[in-house]
Order: C-alpha cells, then structure tokens, then sequence
C-alpha cells in the first residue's frame, strides 16, 4: 500500500514530465502511422500528433518555467480531456472487433489522454488541498 502512495505520490509531483514523456509517445505513434500507413498514407492519421504537442509544448513550458506552471497544466488538461473525447470514438469499432490502425490510434489516444487527465483531476485537487492547509496556517 504505501509503495503505490509513493508511486501517486510522484506522478502527481512531476506531472509537467507525465505530459511530456507521454506527449512525445503520441506524437511518434501518430507520425509513425502517417509514415507507416496500412494502405495509402493520409493526414488524418497526424491528428493524435496534435494532442501529443498539445501535451508536450505545455509540459515542457511547466518543467522549465516555474511561473507559468499552472497555466501550461491547465492546457495540458484541456487537450487531454479533448483527446479522450476524441478517442472515445474507437470503442464502437473496438466492441465490434475492428483493430485497424485509426480504431487502434484512437484507442491510444483514449487511454493515454485518459489516464492523463486522471491524474491532472488528482494533481488539481492536491494543490488545491495544499493551498488551503497553508492558508491555514
């Protein structure tokens, strides 16, 4: 129990590095699969990559300038709950047993956004937490 309050505990402290790390992992699958098509190549296929620099810009803006933290993590979360929306759209095609490389991006986009926007809701409860007990005091 307490080795996965310590995991939490440091995912929601370094979220700025979450964002970039899983940006980056987006981006290269979108592009990968624009480079890589099942059949011809087609553009559509760089939207996930969107949502990777959506993730990415932000994240690093957050990692390196402590002023603009919260700004560039309320962006992050932004395109995260967009991404998820969007990915959303893959679970009829995945119910009815269609793995084609869109359903499966749109999939890794639902999961990646997902869980990101999971522990973006957690980080913003923490630091909205630790606000108040030191206004407290």
């Amino acid at each position: 129990m307490a080795e996965e309050t310590s995991t939490m505990k440091w995912i929601l402290e370094n979220m700025p590095l979450i964002a970039i790390i899983e940006g980056l992992i987006i981006i290269i699958m979108g592009v990968l699969f624009y480079l890589f098509p099942e059949k011809e190549s087609s553009p559509t296929a760089l939207i996930p990559a969107i949502f990777g620099a959506g993730l990415l810009v932000p994240g690093y803006l957050a990692h390196t300038n402590e002023r603009m933290k919260m700004h560039a993590m309320h962006a992050t979360a932004v395109f995260a709950l967009i991404g998820t929306l969007g990915g959303l759209r893959a679970l009829p095609d995945a119910i009815a047993g269609n793995f084609d490389r869109p359903t499966i991006a749109s999939l890794v986009l639902l999961i990646i956004c997902g869980e990101y926007m999971f522990f973006s809701i957690m980080s913003f409860r923490a630091a909205r937490i630790k606000r108040e007990q030191e206004a407290e005091n």
